[in-house]
């Protein structure tokens, strides 16, 4: 064997490598990736957009909560139907919606028709098919590798994402000042052709089990509920989660207003600031993707997010544009960390049968908790200042987290092992 093929060999025994021996799994990363920078480009140009037509640090934050608040609406029926029927097909249905949608922004900014009504209901029209897309792109990796890949998978969904995180803003910034908002979001709806073509090569080999018996949405619902209420340590974690949704992931929603109403940086300050957010996020998946494991992970989720509620007090309390940028870093990496870590203990403790409830759920909170916050903290800054308003969200956030310290003991002890781990215990 070559040096190459001997490192090749090796690199897919480890870390993220593992993952990427699969290649219908790397086919589908690879294609969220390309995505998902469309999807920031698109996000950098909408609330540049919501600034330009309103210089109001309430609407930046009403317009994050109208991007959510259909997506978690319908997140729940979303969820449901995905553990009854065929994903992959859901999946082709859902990425040609978003297409269209995407073409929808294009052509009525082309057309000099975007005000900021209408803005509003096509991010909230865009929020169903995005309720829609997040259970099944959170279900699909268990059914594209096995199961003692699924840590490294989900490191190389997580590295890809925040890899887009950081091109994507800087990109969106660059488009935006060269040619304008309306060829930011027409990348982003030709971007979606990848994934859309990806799912129509790919097959779901390790497919799950997927109850056939309907008992009606309500009451499958219901189940779903329930599983997490008798799952020991999994109903207090997602409260952890919710808290750091709501007040440590608002700063980002509100970037343009700090970057044009605070430090007057326009639409460069934004495209630093997001970056920045992104490289410390990608840092971070990077770290965690080649951890491999999930021994030890709620131990170091706990210390992250000391570390952020550290960096959140410090960004709202300097003047200076620089050790903002810095913060926003921090805070991307602690915060990334707590996210990508639960989700990998929550996929790791739950069985496939309710994986598409369950992580419709966790679906609602991370997708609603930012967009919640944003829009509390830019309402209040509206009554008083963004510096008190941040504060105020710290401070919250720290007595969940104090709250959430002799718990943590429990939750390393039901969560660190898998479902299946588990039944076998039981037994």
């Amino acid at each position: 064997m070559s040096n190459f093929g001997y490192f090749v060999s090796k690199l897919g025994d480890h870390g993220m490598g593992r993952a990427l021996r699969h290649r219908d799994f790397a086919l589908y990363a690879f294609a969220g990736w390309i995505s998902n920078i469309g999807l920031w480009v698109q996000r950098t140009a909408l609330f540049w957009l919501t600034w330009e037509l309103t210089n109001s640090y309430s609407t930046l934050g009403a317009m994050a909560f109208a991007e959510a608040i259909l997506t978690i609406t319908v997140m729940p029926y979303a969820g449901t139907l995905t553990d009854r029927f065929d994903r992959l097909k859901m999946a082709r249905i859902t990425q040609l919606a978003l297409f269209g949608i995407g073409m929808l922004f294009v052509i009525l900014s082309a057309l000099d028709l975007m005000t900021i009504y209408i803005l509003f209901g096509l991010v909230m029209i865009n929020g169903v098919a995005e309720g829609f897309w997040t259970p099944l792109r959170m279900t699909m990796p268990p059914s594209l590798i096995p199961r003692e890949d699924l840590p490294a998978g989900l490191g190389v969904s997580a590295t890809l994402f925040n890899l887009a995180q950081f091109v994507g803003p800087a990109l969106g910034g660059i488009i935006i000042s060269l040619y304008g908002v309306t060829f930011a979001f027409a990348f982003n709806a030709v971007s979606f052709l990848a994934y859309l073509l990806v799912l129509f090569i790919i097959k779901l080999s390790y497919d799950e089990v997927i109850s056939r018996e309907h008992k009606g949405f309500i009451k499958e619902f219901k189940a779903g509920l329930l599983y997490i209420a008798e799952t020991r340590g999994l109903r207090g974690f997602l409260i952890l989660s919710l808290a750091v949704s709501l007040f440590m992931r608002a700063y980002r929603d509100l970037f343009a207003g700090i970057s044009d109403g605070i430090f007057s940086m326009g639409v460069e300050g934004l495209a630093i600031l997001s970056s920045a957010a992104g490289l410390g996020a990608m840092v971070t998946a990077l770290f965690l993707g080649n951890f491999g494991k999930v021994k030890g992970l709620v131990r170091v989720i706990m210390i992250g997010l000391l570390i952020a509620i550290i960096a959140q007090t410090v960004l709202a309390t300097t003047n200076a544009f620089w050790v903002v940028v810095a913060c926003a870093a921090v805070l991307s990496g602690t915060s990334t960390y707590a996210g990508i870590g639960g989700q990998l203990l929550v996929q790791n403790r739950i069985h496939g049968a309710v994986r598409g409830r369950v992580m419709s759920v966790w679906g609602m909170i991370l997708r609603g908790g930012p967009a919640s916050g944003a829009w509390l903290v830019g309402t209040l800054a509206g009554f008083s200042d963004l510096q008190f308003a941040f504060l105020t969200a710290t401070t919250l956030f720290l007595l969940a987290w104090i709250w959430a310290i002799p718990r943590s003991r429990r939750w390393t002890k039901t969560l660190e092992i898998s479902a299946e781990e588990h039944d076998a215990l039981d037994k």
